[in-house]
């Protein structure tokens, strides 16, 4: 119901959307080029940042009911992400281009901004448990484990891989939250600019990154379950374990696309094109975020990762009963 209720929202966001390009193609010339010549060069939406708040919100309670029911307390930035952003796109709806509040478009900036650093760390987290589930002789998560120990599917240690990347991660969001800070004060916006610049592109780099180690995974998991399924009918991965591997490599490619947008605008400050129509970033920014963790919506992959478990530890007892 509630994933129903988000895809609603998601097709009303659609719409407002549309209303705000046509808008913003027949208003560049004029209005919003000449009369609004402070930090903020557009009225913002309010249709399209209500249903964008709206959506962020729906999804963040999906990913709240899931983490209650099954007391996955390991996925709690994925919820907090989607409820930062959704208020994020509320507090936009308080903005007026005529008399800009700094504190105010700072701290949608910050939400709006900063808060897919929770995403980024949920897709970490899971590849690291993902691993743990497809090799049943690697146990990540046991205390007796060593940090150094490797899968058969990681060339690099899992658990390094996660901390490692989650750090990374960490970085990059202080970065841009001081970078956030600096825009409240008008002689360090340019500073404040370039240092969003250095957070987006070490946290874009950071994932093209990871999405490479991961590409290794998925095809060592490939090459692992077609030589077990030999002479059998079913070859290549489960059905639970393909889900999880398509769904990071959709939500990768979101999220890229997002990273790639940042770092155009901020290279093009505060008076650039992209920066002056809002339409850009709902459609490179809110949007894609919201396919990239809304295929997380559809199935919850805790879930999953638990029956993935299982039936590894099952074939690994009787080679051979491998599953389509």
């Amino acid at each position: 119901m509630l994933s129903r209720g988000a895809f609603v929202l998601f097709a009303q966001a659609l719409l407002a959307l549309n209303t705000v390009q046509a808008q913003s193609s027949t208003n560049t010339s004029t209005t919003s080029t000449e009369q609004y010549t402070g930090i903020l060069k557009y009225k913002p939406s309010f249709a399209a940042n209500a249903a964008f708040g709206a959506i962020y919100a729906v999804l963040g309670l999906m990913f709240s009911f899931h983490i209650i029911r099954r007391n996955d307390k390991w996925a709690l930035c994925l919820p907090l992400g989607a409820f930062f952003s959704a208020a994020g796109y509320f507090i936009r709806l308080k903005l007026d281009p005529l008399n800009v509040r700094i504190m105010t478009y700072v701290l949608q900036q910050l939400f709006i901004i900063v808060s897919p650093s929770a995403f980024l760390a949920f897709n970490y987290m899971l590849y690291g448990r993902l691993i743990t589930a497809v090799d049943p002789k690697f146990d990540g998560y046991s205390k007796s484990q060593s940090k150094m120990e490797k899968s058969r599917f990681s060339f690099i240690p899992p658990l390094i891989v996660g901390r490692t990347f989650v750090w990374s991660d960490a970085i990059s969001f202080f970065v841009q939250m001081a970078a956030g800070g600096m825009l409240a004060t008008a002689s360090m916006r340019g500073t404040g600019n370039t240092l969003f610049i250095v957070g987006v592109s070490v946290q874009g780099i950071s994932y093209c990154l990871f999405t490479a180690l991961f590409t290794v995974t998925a095809m060592r998991l490939v090459a692992d379950r077609h030589r077990n399924s030999m002479g059998q009918k079913g070859k290549g991965m489960d059905s639970n374990t393909r889900f999880i591997v398509v769904g990071l490599y959709l939500s990768s490619v979101f999220i890229v696309t997002r990273s790639i947008y940042r770092i155009v605008e901020f290279t093009q400050g505060y008076s650039g094109y992209l920066i002056s129509r809002e339409v850009y970033m709902f459609a490179l920014d809110a949007a894609p975020l919201i396919l990239a963790i809304g295929v997380w919506s559809v199935v919850w992959p805790p879930a999953l990762l638990a029956t993935i478990a299982v039936e590894t530890r099952q074939r690994e007892q009787t080679p051979g009963q491998d599953q389509v």
